[in-house]
């Protein structure tokens, strides 16, 4: 409740600063000259395509150098919309609401084929700035007079001319354009009514979830969450908001061209992002207003300096401020005015509870479902390298089972065919009676798999409670429910104390323990767990063998492990891969008199394997 409350105050007081903004500019509207306004209007609509980058780069991790591109497509519908229907509707509202639509399809177009294509990060970049240059070329080569839709002509290089202004009337009648004044007012309001719109965005549950994908795109996916359809919706949504600044910038100049597509423009926007925050809302209008203001002094009195001296206050904030101005200022504000803490919950008794008594029952309902997962005559290969080959596992319901051998053996592999990562070349892998071979990780997650990877899959960059919350949330679908099973998770734990700290900050062994208990929040049936105790303290690994067996009362537990004393400790059946085979199957004890496993994990060569 504590976070849903500090969401709605910050949401508050961004409103607030968003409302006494938008007023003091229109304001301002009646009392500076036209030039002014135009000026004025014309950072307010940059500031909304440099918006569109926060929202997709800063939040939700996709570098995109498209962003330019569906200015450009926004701007073009308009003026084709524009041109076509105001002979008839005496408006251009509907024109701009035709180029927010165009350029969100055109967005969600390109982002389909690259996010459920699995293109990764730095190829995104490439196809959204090869996307933008071909649409420079494309329309460039326009010039002719057969190149128009219906009485708009596309102007090629020269761009399109006769663009409407924002105009408004009613069918039949003359249309009425805005003045410089009324334009900086309408560009003023809708830009802070977008504003609101991204806040909300941000601070409500999809903002989260984005947050978990710029922080950790693997672990969102092993959460249960579709980033590809994540990625898709927030592209697209990123897309209407450059479309609209497009939009705005055609109706305001009364004229678009090919430049818009240029590799300058491109730069431009990301240069504004960075300068101003990649994170920050407002960051966005404080980098146009800042770099373009520079831009229109320097062009005064810098001459051909004003590149030289715009690109070196980029280096300098970028080294000094890495986190953009904004970020920086606020930062500093929040060190200045510091709210005296709350006293954190005294969790030290807690720590040092008996481990078995701690973790007696569980705080979810997991395992409910229930379900066998297995795999028959599962075999994997790399070209000519096989990793896995005619394996053959059943693992019932309930209890712990342990994975060993030596290095190269395949568990790794064998694990990673049981999560979705790989696909095997050929065989069946089974969970609940139904066949997942081919399912994505986010899939098999939705029907009961719960996922642990070997190095720690945290978001680091999130609270410790914000990496249960997420987790939960992939399962609820209900904030409220998330919160409080996100607190009893914690608590369950012993890291309550922790809730508010940065991820990034906890322990070693802390951190093994957030991300088993992010696996719990979701009701797994089946949890899989790849060397969970690797880099632990004794006291640790202790300390989470009796986790994982109080795990194995409730849910199947499938460990891959190296460390015998762990192993040891469980006390559980245990399978002995080697050379991509399942080698041998029983207890530890049982295991440890077998001369062909010793001879397998020392090397000996006294001996022949039978």
């Amino acid at each position: 409740m504590m976070n849903k409350n500090k969401s709605r105050q910050g949401f508050a007081v961004e409103a607030m600063g968003t409302v006494a903004v938008t007023a003091a500019i229109a304001g301002l509207a009646a009392v500076i000259s036209e030039f002014q306004s135009l000026q004025i209007t014309s950072w307010a609509i940059y500031g909304l395509l440099a918006l569109s980058l926060v929202v997709v780069w800063g939040h939700a991790g996709i570098f995109s150098f498209g962003q330019g591109a569906f200015f450009g497509i926004g701007g073009y519908a308009y003026g084709v919309a524009a041109i076509n229907l105001i002979g008839a509707t005496s408006e251009t509202f509907s024109a701009v609401v035709i180029a927010v639509a165009v350029a969100a399809v055109a967005a969600a177009f390109l982002g389909y084929f690259m996010f459920y294509g699995k293109v990764g990060d730095v190829y995104v970049g490439i196809i959204t700035l090869a996307t933008t240059l071909v649409l420079f070329t494309f329309m460039s080569s326009t010039a002719g007079p057969q190149y128009h839709i219906g009485e708009a002509l596309l102007g090629g290089y020269n761009g399109m001319t006769g663009v409407p202004p924002l105009s408004y009337g009613t069918p039949g009648e003359e249309s009425n354009a805005f003045s410089p004044g009324e334009l900086l007012v309408f560009t003023a309001v809708l830009a802070g009514l977008v504003t609101l719109g991204v806040y909300g965005l941000l601070r409500g549950s999809f903002g989260r979830v984005l947050a978990g994908l710029r922080e950790n795109e693997l672990r969102t996916q092993l959460l249960g969450y579709d980033i590809r359809f994540r990625k898709l919706v927030v592209f697209a949504i990123g897309g209407a908001i450059a479309g609209l600044a497009g939009a705005l910038y055609a109706a305001w100049a009364m004229f678009i061209s090919p430049a818009v597509f240029g590799l300058q423009q491109a730069a431009l926007v990301v240069i504004w992002v960075l300068v101003g925050g990649r994170t920050s809302v407002a960051g966005a209008f404080v980098g146009v207003v800042l770099v373009d203001g520079l831009a229109s002094f320097l062009g005064g009195s810098g001459g051909n300096a004003t590149p030289i001296i715009l690109g070196a206050v980029l280096i300098g904030v970028v080294l000094l401020l890495p986190q953009g101005l904004v970020p920086a200022i606020q930062a500093g504000l929040g060190r200045l005015f510091k709210e005296t803490k709350e006293d954190k919950v005294t969790a030290a008794a807690e720590t040092v509870t008996e481990a078995s008594s701690r973790y007696a029952g569980l705080p979810v309902d997991a395992g409910r479902e229930g379900g066998v997962l297995e795999v028959v005559d599962l075999h994997k290969r790399f070209g000519g390298v096989t990793a896995v080959e005619k394996v053959t596992l059943s693992f019932t319901e309930k209890g712990v089972h342990c994975l060993i051998g030596p290095n190269g053996a395949g568990k790794s592999t064998f694990f990673n065919l049981l999560v979705g990562r790989y696909w095997p070349t050929a065989g069946t892998v089974m969970f609940a009676g139904k066949t997942i071979t081919h399912a994505e990780a986010h899939e098999r997650v939705r029907r009961g798999l719960g996922i642990k990877l070997q190095v720690a899959s945290i978001f680091t960059g999130l609270t410790t409670f914000e990496n249960v919350w997420l987790a939960a949330f992939g399962k609820l679908h209900d904030s409220a429910a998330a919160t409080g099973r996100a607190n009893k998770i914690l608590d369950w734990l012993g890291l309550a104390d922790r809730a508010r700290d940065q991820a990034g900050a906890l322990s070693h062994g802390q951190k093994q323990w957030l991300e088993i208990g992010m696996v719990l929040a979701s009701e797994p049936s089946v949890i899989l767990l790849d060397e969970p105790t690797a880099g632990m303290t004794r006291e640790e690994t202790l300390r989470t063998a009796e986790l994982i067996k109080e795990l194995g009362k409730s849910v199947n537990v499938i460990v891959v492990e190296h460390d015998m004393e762990f192993v040891r400790h469980l006390d559980v059946p245990v399978t002995v891969f080697h050379q991509g085979n399942v080698f041998a199957q029983g207890s530890l004890d049982e295991l440890r008199q077998d001369e062909r496993i010793l001879d397998i994990y020392l090397g000996r060569g006294g001996k022949a394997v039978a």
